[in-house]
């Protein structure tokens, strides 16, 4: 009986981190100069973009950082999905104003830039030499995270994405130290969020959670938190961008986080692979994904119908005399309403890739990690058709 018991806890070994302190609550920001100070930060460069710049949400951390003695330099130009070139200017900033740490006010695009300057501070060289996993040498400057999206969870993540401008290629750098050292998440600052900022950073944060949940490294917490994040977003998602109600919008950035802890310890799956090269072909990365989320999930439904009918079941589907199958199949159609009722698109569009793009994209998908990491697996031949069903879009589909 021991020996058996043994085989059965190896069969079930798994690893999970999370080595970011986070801190929540309505301006929560308020105490951002005191976590820099702890980290022995003097000179900070506060790292956004400038639509977040102009409508004053850096001021908040700004001042609490200038409260407790510390400089800051803003450095705000950074473009969505930012490339190798931005992080260069930021690095020159932060050289030139001798600072040591970095904190960042923002959505995706400014966490990426901010922590690939916090990299480049103490490697120096060029990030496409860090592509991959641990590829760096010395750790990067300290990190605050302070998300005005509920969307990529960048901040509670050991990775970041940066675009290589020379292969119009979206490179994945991590590390375990490239986790930032704090999170802060306050929900205020999420409270005029624009309609697209807010949509495409909640389908983002969803094809994380959906994503966690859908992979062969997938374990009992990383279900747990993806499960719940999942169930969260579907609820509350359209309330946090149509209306100002900030419970929505304080739900919405728990679960994004709860999603990006989940997928940074389980990974993703094919809704990232299937993505990048609509990236490449500079379309929005919260936009891929959320446009394929539905067709990624009907594609691993036979697989993985017990985990989406458990978000179901968070949802209120919980009809006894219905199969498992059936409970799964209307979770999709209760995230398929998030789309009816905000307008979200729902289909590739034309100007992005046609029928004749697909092998190209195919191939380009096929290189990524996240092929392999899919619980269920898939051919050639499964990434075109998911690719075909989605520049139809699944109302056609249907019909």
């Amino acid at each position: 009986m021991q020996r058996r018991r043994n085989k059965m806890l190896s069969q079930t070994l798994f690893t999970f981190q999370l080595p970011t302190k986070i801190i929540h609550g309505v301006n929560a920001t308020k105490g951002t100069g005191k976590e820099a100070r702890a980290l022995n930060i003097h000179k900070a460069l506060l790292v956004t973009d400038q639509g977040v710049e102009a409508s004053g949400l850096i001021t908040g951390a700004k001042k609490s950082l200038e409260e407790t003695g510390i400089s800051v330099v803003v450095f705000s130009d950074v473009e969505e999905d930012p490339g190798t070139k931005t992080a260069e200017k930021g690095l020159e900033v932060l050289k030139k104003e001798n600072c040591d740490g970095v904190v960042i006010v923002g959505g995706g695009s400014p966490l990426c830039a901010g922590k690939a300057i916090a990299l480049l501070a103490t490697n120096g060289g060029s990030l496409v030499d860090y592509e991959g996993n641990e590829k760096y040498k010395h750790p990067p400057l300290p990190v605050i995270g302070i998300p005005t999206t509920a969307g990529s969870g960048s901040e509670v993540s050991a990775t970041f994405i940066i675009t290589d401008e020379e292969r119009n290629y979206k490179m994945s750098i991590s590390g375990q130290t490239c986790y930032p050292k704090v999170a802060i998440l306050d929900p205020a600052l999420l409270i005029n969020i624009p309609y697209w900022a807010g949509m495409n950073a909640g389908m983002d944060a969803l094809s994380h959670a959906i994503g966690a949940l859908s992979t062969n490294l997938a374990t009992p917490i990383t279900d747990a938190l993806a499960i719940s994040a999942a169930a969260t977003i579907i609820k509350n998602l359209a309330a946090s961008v149509l209306t100002r109600d900030l419970v929505a919008k304080d739900n919405q950035l728990i679960a994004s986080t709860m999603a990006n802890i989940a997928c940074g310890n389980a990974r993703l799956d094919l809704i990232h692979a299937l993505s990048h090269p609509l990236g490449s072909r500079h379309m929005p990365h919260g936009l891929a994904n959320g446009i394929l989320i539905p067709y990624v999930m009907e594609f691993n439904l036979p697989f993985l119908a017990d985990k989406f009918a458990q978000i179901g079941t968070q949802l209120g589907i919980t009809d006894p005399y219905s199969t498992i199958e059936d409970r799964a199949r209307n979770t999709i159609e209760r995230i398929k309403d998030i789309y009816r009722l905000t307008g979200y698109p729902t289909k590739i569009p034309p100007e992005v890739a046609k029928e004749e793009d697909i092998p190209e994209m195919v191939e380009q998908a096929m290189t990524r990690p996240m092929v392999q990491f899919n619980r269920r697996r898939c051919t050639e031949r499964n990434l075109a058709e998911i690719y075909r069903r989605a520049l139809v879009g699944w109302e056609e589909n249907n019909g």
